[in-house]
């Protein structure tokens, strides 16, 4: 613990809310809980979880500003403001739907919207960072909803040399790590990630990256062919077969073969990679290009835990969270390929598949605002221990 900074007792009991916004940009998660102590001695009680829809008009705006190829500063600009509002209300509906007053929330911690991700050592202006960037800005929602609200979680592991990414190994460490069998967590969202628990692991055991794309693509290709915002139980992918090909194609994307750390997002699945895909498959029906796309999302994650997990930790079971745990063509997919592997939904001391994110952000705020760090240098490449997050005050 940093003994130089901390606003609250890490043994006290403190009621929090966890704010997120993911890659598909659907809607903000809030989920309201009880939390108590601090690092691995954490408690957690969930309360009640929502998903508020975000309009379509901003969601159009923030998928725009997301392209380097369309993004508008002055836009931008104004998105971390609308965002923010946007969060806030979220933090004060789900505060009225339990009858619960702001002020009785000690605190919120909001992940925000990436709007652009940089994991890699990039050159510019002489300088050599990675760098990342999220709207959606903190102090808005603080003083919005009266309520001290963390932020910002990624950019103090970039700052070291580290991705900032993935996130989600620190809750999956102080939750879900086992004495007795090696566990993986894998989070299916708009992108992939896998954390690999190794039994009675440290925290510098844990290993952990990106896969490659989760629902992204599929949301994508359910958007352009189906005019629909996914591909609901995997209905549209059941119906088709998959195209060698296209396969073929899509084994060749550069992402998913890298070697970890690594970590990615819009920037790399983006819509200019939705055209190409999409050129590629002229003469392909409709159905069999996103069954091929849902078996290239199951056989993304599978290789990279063949080729860079298993050797090191052969897994005993796998639990699967996110958007991606309801579709049965891909959780049937993760079955056949992780054979002998048992593969189960996250559902643990009230977590489960779709509020496990919004948990997280709770518990980085609540490790930030303890003074303890919650990064994960083996994860990120980062070259030490952080604090994470950004304090906004709140009169209330």
């Amino acid at each position: 613990m940093n003994k130089k900074f901390q606003l609250l007792k890490p043994e006290s009991s403190k009621l929090a809310i966890g704010l997120l916004s993911g890659t598909s940009v659907d809607g903000i998660d809030a989920v309201l809980v009880m939390l108590s102590g601090s690092g691995i001695k954490t408690r957690i009680k969930v309360l009640d979880f929502v998903t508020y829809k975000i309009p379509n008009i901003v969601k159009a705006a923030v998928l725009k500003n997301s392209s380097v190829r369309t993004a508008r500063i002055d836009e931008i600009c104004r998105l971390n403001v609308i965002l923010g509002k946007l969060f806030a209300d979220s933090a004060i509906k789900i505060c009225r739907k339990n009858n619960i007053k702001p002020s009785q929330v000690d605190f919120i911690g909001s992940h925000g919207q990436t709007i652009h991700h940089l994991p890699k050592h990039g050159k510019f202006l002489g300088f050599k960072q990675k760098s990342t960037l999220q709207i959606g800005d903190p102090s808005v929602i603080a003083n919005l909803t009266g309520i001290t609200t963390v932020g910002d979680f990624r950019t103090a592991d970039c700052s070291i040399g580290g991705d900032g990414a993935p996130l989600a190994p620190y809750l999956d460490y102080i939750q879900f790590a086992s004495k007795t069998l090696n566990r993986a967590l894998l989070n299916i969202g708009g992108i992939s990630n896998i954390t690999i628990l190794p039994k009675n692991c440290r925290k510098l055991d844990v290993l952990a990256f990106d896969t490659g794309p989760g629902n992204m693509l599929i949301d994508g290709i359910a958007n352009k062919l189906f005019h629909k915002p996914f591909d609901k139980n995997g209905a549209y992918a059941k119906k088709g077969r998959i195209n060698i090909p296209l396969m073929n194609w899509l084994r060749n994307d550069k992402y998913y073969r890298e070697k970890p750390p690594k970590s990615t997002g819009r920037e790399h699945y983006d819509e200019h990679f939705l055209t190409r895909l999409l050129k590629i498959s002229e003469g392909i029906s409709n159905f069999d290009i996103i069954s091929t796309v849902t078996e290239f999302t199951v056989y993304s994650i599978w290789y990279n835990y063949e080729l860079y997990l298993k050797r090191k930790t052969k897994i005993d079971e796998l639990l699967i969270s996110g958007g991606g745990a309801k579709n049965p063509i891909i959780v049937n997919g993760i079955k056949d390929y992780f054979k002998g592997v048992k593969v189960k939904h996250v559902n643990q001391s009230g977590i489960n598949i779709d509020n496990k994110e919004a948990v997280l952000f709770a518990v980085l705020a609540n490790e930030c605002l303890t003074g303890n760090s919650a990064n994960m240098p083996s994860v990120t490449g980062a070259k030490r221990n952080v604090v994470l997050g950004k304090v906004c005050l709140a009169l209330n």
